[in-house]
């Protein structure tokens, strides 16, 4: 008997579903979730090597795993207290990142749902950017750093700038650093935040509608969101994706086969691609998630990216 892992928390809606389209398959998921370690196990011995992960009060040694899904979400269950809270949260991440890391190593003829190494430089904004560039997509213009000088010379001929972190900002329950506007005296005001740590800052493009195109291999699924109807979502539509309308969009074979391509060079399975389309019809690259949301779109709109991952799982 085979196994499929899934490191994430049984309690993430897409970990749950896809545990749930697998066990109806006849297969057999494990869900290894590292912020729960009371409840799962991961156990390496050297007699001769064994790896053992012990979950859902199943025993599961590696050598039985047939293919991983990396699902891994930040644990935003409470904010630590006390500086010693704190030391001691970074400590067990640390811990826990140490020991599920060699997996890519020991699990290396798997299949995973991404590999650890691609996945890591997808996700790397910088090389996003001119990756993109280089298939010939346009991308906003703008500037990445924390040199406060280049900064303002670069965005002086912008009408309207627009900030983004290059990772992720979030603390319990609710507060959440998305992409923001400001104005040219604000990021001068702000000039010793950003020699801090390097920003991005590109130049705000009008929109006409986004579009989210999810792949799962070679299957495409671009996704129209009306962002410009709703007045919360006319910057970023994340901050109220359920009040967003949808709809499935037949994508130009032309735009398809540049994605593909890109896709292919940033040699994952999956990845979440985000586009504006401006009131031109030029087409804009933003970024890539290689672990983005799908869930509440498919079943918005009736989809079956679940089906493909599951089945990827279960057949490659």
């Amino acid at each position: 008997m085979f196994w499929i892992l899934i490191i994430g928390d049984i309690d993430d809606p897409h970990v749950a579903k896809i545990y749930s389209l697998l066990k109806k398959k006849g297969e057999h998921p494990i869900v290894l979730n590292p912020f729960k370690g009371s409840e799962n196990s991961i156990s390496y011995t050297y007699d001769s090597l064994s790896i053992q992960i012990n979950a859902q009060d199943n025993t599961v040694e590696i050598k039985r795993i047939k293919s991983v899904w990396w699902r891994l979400k930040p644990n935003l269950t409470s904010i630590p207290k006390t500086q010693e809270e704190f030391e001691r949260t970074k400590f067990l991440h640390r811990e826990w990142q140490l020991t599920l890391e060699p997996l890519k190593y020991f699990l290396n003829e798997c299949f995973w749902i991404n590999r650890r190494e691609t996945d890591a430089l997808c996700r790397n904004k910088p090389y996003q950017l001119h990756m993109a560039k280089e298939e010939g997509f346009k991308i906003p213009k703008g500037i990445i750093s924390n040199n406060s000088n280049d900064v303002q010379k670069r965005i002086s001929g912008f009408k309207q700038v627009v900030y983004k972190p290059l990772s992720y900002y979030i603390v319990p329950p609710d507060r959440i650093l998305y992409s923001s506007i400001m104005t040219k005296d604000e990021v001068k005001q702000k000039s010793q935040n950003i020699e801090q740590a390097p920003c991005i800052f590109q130049e705000y493009i009008d929109k006409d509608f986004e579009l989210r195109i999810t792949i799962v291999g070679k299957k495409v699924f671009p996704i129209k969101i009306q962002s410009q109807q709703n007045h919360a979502t006319k910057f970023d539509w994340r901050k109220d994706q359920i009040n967003v309308d949808y709809e499935i969009f037949d994508l130009p074979d032309k735009i398809e086969q540049k994605l593909l391509h890109l896709h292919q060079k940033f040699e994952v399975f999956f990845g979440a691609y985000d586009f504006i389309v401006d009131p031109q019809g030029e087409y804009y690259f933003l970024e890539v998630n290689p672990a983005g949301q799908w869930l509440w779109m498919e079943e918005a709109l009736n989809l079956n990216i679940s089906e493909c991952i599951a089945e990827a799982l279960i057949n490659k």
